[in-house]
């Protein structure tokens, strides 16, 4: 038997057998899937008839089965924001070609019940996703379903906007509401009952001046041609798995990939120092890299926005771990607040001038004993940027001084709370959440160090996360001098960028409707924390752990409600490295004035 005859019984779709005809479904734009489907009508058992999405043109009907096919996660996200309805059928698959790892998809109530359902990789092209239903189901809502999942868990909210798009395909990320318009006039057609904000347009369409107002919201939607670079689809393309050490020097993109950076590329970059990239880069692999984590060496300057480029072009000795983290996090921060669908969706909204949720506003909720501690807490919270954080102070013991407080905190909203000292440590913390203005909560403690993107990137976190809880490792810690040795700063083995059981108890970040659905903090005198991280575990919650670079874990060997042996933070199998006095990470950006040393 030759090769050729050989080649259908090698296609990774050979043992699928799908109800037939089955409607194949591409986005035109995604090179990698339209390759990997050559040869597809050779494949027993299928019968595809292979549509590109720009060619639906509307709905379509009559399929036993429907196939979509994608390069990763991504791909698929943006596919489904643009795919029409395609009636009822019984079985609905995903084949993701370039896709590292295979997802399950947990069906929804309303659907009819299932009869099968797989997920696994499709030989070496990728992973395969199948639903089989008793009866037929609405396709289109599968897929969208699918591309929701795919990413996990999590906001997966459009903040609020509602975007058309005119003559060019819908941006990345999963957009349930989002159009597709053959000209900016559609946008004001009197029968659309959610009409957009914003129509997103090539430079060629017609002024705005041409859309008429919209009797359900009183304004012609705003357009915009020159939305700027695409975004990177930030739930898809982050820094989870980012790795502290590497087993390859840097390498040329080339090296490692032949096409568009996809999940799997990312996966592989994983194991190198960083990744080189010629000048004539395409911008959304530059970003895909940079979102992620991976460290990058740029030649020239590309499309991207001035503080993405500024902490692309700084000197960085990536033969230092540290040194090539902190630098990893400045790229990957930047690209999030500039280039990511969150900041891209937050743009548009702006320029319409419509409500749009982005990073939400947090309140840090800080109980205190320590008067002598206090103004320190403060100026940690006093010195957060880029997030809205409100400080609820619960004084537990003592009457704070109020004017002191807003001389230190400024114009940042705050309430001062007190209470007895024989009150419950948990009581004081519930009171304390009870009496915030945001659904987002931050337990803070006095005596930490925090840097000024502290709750930013914790926000950050939760986002391209999906997590129900959210902190930072006590990565760092700083251990006052004791009669054997001086002042040391241990920086301990600590994985992050993960999701695990654990995190900083000073860095718990968490909604309100999750604390109260626990029975809120527990009546407890000590251990709060882990009380709480144990309740959201058992309740199923997802916990995330990120980078550990932005916190300090202050120990002076007293006055803590984790009581510990200092000692025990230099156990030499999770000690990383030790320096003499207060070493922090560069990210920190501490205030000389908090210095342990004085500033010394």
């Amino acid at each position: 038997m030759s090769p050729t005859s050989q080649q259908p019984a090698q296609h990774p779709l050979r043992d699928l057998r799908l109800p037939g005809p089955t409607l194949v479904l591409v986005d035109d734009s995604d090179a990698l899937a339209l390759e990997a489907l050559h040869g597809v009508e050779d494949v027993p058992g299928i019968e595809p008839q292979v549509v590109t999405l720009s060619a639906l043109g509307g709905p379509r009907k009559g399929w036993g089965s429907v196939l979509v096919v994608a390069a990763d996660r991504a791909r698929l996200r943006r596919m489904a924001s643009a795919v029409p309805l395609l009636g009822q059928c019984k079985a609905v698959a995903c084949w993701l070609t370039d896709a590292p790892t295979p997802w399950v998809l947990v069906p929804r109530p309303e659907w009819p019940p299932l009869v099968h359902l797989a997920a696994r990789e499709a030989g070496d092209r990728g992973v395969l996703t199948v639903a089989r239903f008793a009866s037929g189901a609405r396709a289109q809502l599968v897929v969208m379903e699918m591309a929701r999942q795919a990413a996990g868990q999590g906001d997966t909210t459009h903040g609020g906007l509602v975007v058309a798009y005119a003559g060019r395909p819908a941006a990345p990320g999963l957009d349930a509401r989002s159009v597709l318009l053959t000209d900016v006039a559609g946008a004001g057609d009197a029968e659309r009952d959610v009409p957009p904000d914003v129509v997103v347009a090539r430079r060629r369409a017609t002024s705005q001046q041409s859309v008429a107002p919209h009797h359900v919201v009183d304004r012609a939607p705003t357009v915009v041609t020159d939305p700027g670079p695409e975004p990177v689809d930030e739930r898809v393309f982050n820094p989870i798995g980012f790795r502290k050490d590497w087993d390859h020097p840097v390498v040329d993109l080339s090296r490692i990939s032949a096409g568009p950076v996809t999940e799997g590329v990312v996966a592989a970059a994983r194991g190198f120092q960083g990744v080189r990239l010629t000048a004539d880069t395409p911008t959304a692999d530059l970003l895909a890299l940079a979102i992620s984590g991976v460290p990058v060496v740029t030649e020239g300057v590309l499309d991207v926005a001035p503080a993405l480029a500024a902490a692309l072009d700084a000197e960085v000795d990536l033969d230092d771990a540290l040194r090539r983290e902190e630098h990893s996090l400045a790229v990957r921060r930047a690209a999030f607040d500039h280039h990511s669908t969150l900041a891209w969706r937050s743009a548009l909204a702006s320029r319409a001038g419509v409500r749009y949720v982005a990073l939400p506003p947090v309140s840090a909720l800080l109980s205190t004993k320590r008067p002598d501690m206090l103004e320190f807490a403060l100026r940690q919270v006093a010195r957060q940027r880029g997030a809205e954080v409100e400080l609820v102070l619960a004084a537990h013991g003592f009457e704070p001084d109020r004017d002191a407080v807003r001389r230190v905190l400024g114009d940042r909203p705050h309430q001062v709370l007190t209470f007895e000292e024989s009150a419950f440590f948990g009581d004081v913390l519930t009171a304390a959440s009870r009496a915030a203005s945001s659904d987002v909560l931050l337990k803070i403690d006095d005596d930490d160090w925090y840097s000024p993107d502290a709750v930013h990137d914790l926000l950050m976190a939760r986002r391209f996360s999906g997590a129900d809880v959210v902190g930072m490792p006590s990565e760092f810690v700083y251990l006052h001098a004791n009669a054997e040795r001086d002042d040391l700063t241990v920086r301990r083995r600590h994985p992050s960028e993960l999701f695990a059981r654990f995190v900083a108890g000073g860095t718990l970040l968490l909604d309100r409707g999750l604390l109260r659905s626990l029975g809120d903090f527990r009546r407890v005198r000590k251990f709060v924390d882990a009380q709480l991280l144990a309740g959201v575990e058992a309740a199923g919650g997802r916990i995330y752990r990120t980078h550990g670079l932005g916190y300090v874990l202050r120990r002076t060997g007293a006055g803590h409600t984790w009581a510990r042996d200092d000692e025990e933070f230099r156990r030499p199998d999770i000690v990383a490295s030790e320096w003499e006095g207060f070493r922090p990470s560069l990210a920190l950006e501490v205030d000389p004035l908090d210095r342990p040393d004085g500033g010394s």
